[in-house]
């Protein structure tokens, strides 16, 4: 049809490094201000809707008109500090480039089902910094350098993968090598390991200036350190960062949130709201244990500490609860301790067990799958948790449910015996600038 003509060439006009910032970063068009209001707009559509299903739970009666409308605060989204290149961590691919050289290393446009993958440089992308395109830049000249072929498929042979290049603020730069070995053997490998250690060092890379270069060998997608040990092949095994004024160790495959400043804003609204600075709590309200669940490397309960006696963290991974014991250490930070586990399984029998001196308030920051039905079962019943901190990077998806699940009417049936929780205040902080993604922050209390 002639409409779909059209379409196809207005598609065409696009270039292709247009469609990749329409998908890494699609408001790269818009003004930051136009930005900020677009998704405080968002968050504010997504709590009217938590408003209506409440309502619907609590009054059922309730006209129409009012069922959808904000009953507690939405304050004004905080901006980033930092709007450009702001990532600490990028990842970049390779495969056919647009001159289909198999060795182009950047980002990905197409599917592999329509057969219609481009690599596309990213040099042109707003949240990318200078120091990850210079050593993405390298390092697909190294791999044209190289006599091995670049891992496409990995059923279809060849060697050289993606680089992740990790940097903080004070420009220290790690970056981590994947390596499909095929059929060579460590010999043969330890050939090529050594040519990407003199181009990085000696060689053209060395302006790269980096203080850690990682191999990862792998024969799978994705990779646990574990499972395939990252070699360290030059420099330090870490990056440090600070937040808040807490140091922070960054190993190779750590957790870490991506924009650094940004981070500072996210944790200093969380913990104000989950315990006040003292001079606002008073006596009555004071703080006696903080429950981190989904901790990660501790960065949010190690920068709350001083103002509670005691903070207990729970982390699946278990390199994020080594990370977060040396950062308690790094820090002299003596009131913290990290559970290794499923929040799901440690949880229950943990919260039954904090006694302490005043109240105990929990902050919950999950992955976008939202906690497990059990963890938020654990904190609904455990009565001395008064306030409940909930971080979210995708408020309209699971965690949906858990917020109902955390404020609705006691449900015998679901095992929801606890007083309901209620919102009472919510707070965007813009972590992301150039994406449509935004954390949202709710305080619930009871």
């Amino acid at each position: 049809s002639k409409q779909r003509h059209k379409k196809s060439q207005k598609v065409d006009c696009v270039s292709l490094e247009e469609r990749l910032a329409d998908v890494v970063t699609p408001l790269w068009r818009l003004s930051y201000e136009e930005q900020l209001e677009l998704k405080q707009k968002q968050q504010e559509r997504i709590l009217c809707q938590l408003c209506g299903y409440l309502s619907d739970d609590f009054q059922p009666q309730a006209p129409s008109h009012l069922r959808n409308k904000l009953t507690f605060p939405l304050l004004p989204i905080r901006p980033s500090p930092v709007r450009d290149g702001y990532r600490n961590k990028s990842t970049f691919s390779v495969n056919r480039g647009m001159d289909g050289n198999p060795k182009t290393v950047g980002f990905y446009i197409g599917t592999g089902k329509k057969a219609n993958i481009v690599c596309v440089n990213g040099d042109h992308l707003l949240n990318m910094p200078e120091k990850h395109k210079l050593v993405a830049r390298c390092y697909q000249d190294f791999i044209r350098l190289s006599p091995l072929e670049p891992c496409l498929l990995f059923h279809s042979g060849g060697h050289w993968r993606e680089i992740t290049v990790r940097t903080n603020r004070e420009g220290h730069t790690m970056a981590i090598v994947y390596f499909h070995p095929q059929t060579l053997s460590p010999q043969e490998i330890a050939v090529h390991k050594a040519d990407l250690v003199d181009y990085f060092t000696l060689g053209p890379g060395s302006v790269c200036q980096l203080d850690s270069l990682f191999f990862q060998e792998s024969t799978m997608t994705r990779t646990t350190h574990e499972d395939s040990p990252y070699q360290l092949l030059h420099g330090q095994p870490h990056i440090y960062e600070e937040v808040l004024s807490f140091r922070f160790r960054i190993s190779a495959d750590a957790f870490f949130q991506v924009n650094q400043a940004a981070a500072e804003v996210l944790y200093s609204t969380a913990r104000d709201l989950c315990v006040p600075h003292p001079s606002v709590q008073g006596d009555r309200t004071r703080v006696g244990t903080l429950l981190d669940v989904c901790c990660g490397t501790g960065a949010f309960g190690i920068t709350t500490s001083p103002r509670v006696d005691r903070v207990v963290g729970v982390e699946l991974m278990e390199q994020a609860v080594e990370d977060a014991h040396h950062n308690a250490s790094l820090n002299r930070v003596l009131n913290c301790e990290f559970i290794p586990g499923r929040a799901e399984v440690v949880l229950p029998g943990l919260v039954s067990q904090i006694g302490c001196r005043g109240s105990v308030a929990a902050v919950v920051n999950p992955a976008r799958a939202g906690l497990h039905h059990k963890v938020v079962r654990a904190l609904r019943n455990q009565p001395d948790i008064r306030r409940l901190v909930y971080v979210s990077c995708k408020p309209d998806g699971e965690a949906m449910r858990n917020f109902r699940e955390l404020c609705c009417a006691p449900d015998p049936q679901k095992k929801l015996t606890g007083e309901a929780f209620s919102p009472s205040l919510a707070l965007p902080v813009d972590m992301f600038p150039h994406t449509a993604h935004c954390e949202l922050v709710i305080l619930f209390e009871r």
